[in-house]
């Protein structure tokens, strides 16, 4: 599986969580420690918010390790609003339009999981989908499609129902053509204010999710880079090995982080 964090809160370097942690994202894509998949060397990307209204991106389709450029971004930009994401393929091949985050709109969203089945219900799938977002699509991936989902049913005006709408469709069609491959998803979403996570399975258990606000991160260098008390971080698994400061995401479970705090509730109406 992938893994991804993403980032609110004051201004900070990219690098602050993309490399300098003991276990940063960018050490993660070599060695990952909640995953069967420990390697995630299938490309980097990262969105970010800054001056402008339309978010940064930058994706690459080699290792996270082995992309100087992505390290260079990283050290020299400063955002108080970004997701990075290192892949490992699990539908669609390697490619730049296939990479996370994806973009749409003003919104970025990302995923670490997989409909299991997808190709079965690919076609019902996209039947569901409405303009502007069916033609936004630009890669092959059920994780791009997830997000052009939860756009048509309403993701950038209620967020919860955007998620929730898309993950109850996605069950109603796996059930349709008897699917019996887990659907695993871990995903974050946002427009440039608010960030939105969801943490959700059918079949076996969820992917790991994790955040953290206001926290001391131990760096690979032996230092401590203290965040800020409203910073706060979602990741797939902790950027250090001081468990007590990160709080575990419960399965079926929605996250709210904003300018008023962190809010964690379980998802409504799927059975």
């Amino acid at each position: 599986m992938c893994r991804w964090l993403a980032y609110h809160g004051p201004d900070i370097r990219l690098s602050t969580l993309l490399h300098d942690p003991e276990h940063s994202l960018l050490e993660q894509s070599k060695h990952a420690t909640q995953s069967a998949w420990v390697v995630n060397g299938d490309g980097v990307g990262v969105g970010w918010y800054g001056d402008d209204p339309d978010p940064g991106q930058y994706r690459e389709t080699r290792a996270a390790w082995n992309d100087e450029n992505v390290k260079s971004i990283a050290r020299h930009t400063r955002s108080g609003l970004f997701m990075a994401h290192v892949r490992a393929v699990t539908q669609g091949v390697v490619s730049r339009t296939n990479t996370h985050p994806f973009l749409m709109g003003d919104w970025l969203f990302q995923h670490n999981g997989d409909v299991g089945g997808y190709k079965a219900i690919q076609r019902r799938l996209e039947s569901k989908l409405i303009d502007p977002w069916f033609g936004d699509r630009q890669g092959q991936t059920d994780s791009e499609s997830l997000f052009a989902l939860a756009l048509t049913h309403g993701l950038r005006d209620d967020p919860v129902a955007g998620i929730t709408g898309m993950i109850r469709t996605v069950l109603e069609l796996r059930d349709e053509v008897g699917i019996t491959d887990p659907f695993l998803m871990c995903i974050a979403a946002t427009g440039g204010d608010g960030l939105w996570c969801a943490r959700f399975a059918q079949g076996a258990p969820a992917p790991s999710l994790y955040w953290g606000r206001g926290l001391g991160l131990h760096n690979r260098d032996g230092s401590c880079t203290q965040l800020a008390e409203t910073a706060t971080i979602v990741v797939s698994e902790p950027l250090d090995a001081e468990q007590l400061t990160w709080h575990e995401v419960p399965d079926s479970s929605i996250v709210r982080v904003d300018r008023d705090g962190v809010l964690v509730h379980p998802i409504e109406g799927i059975r």
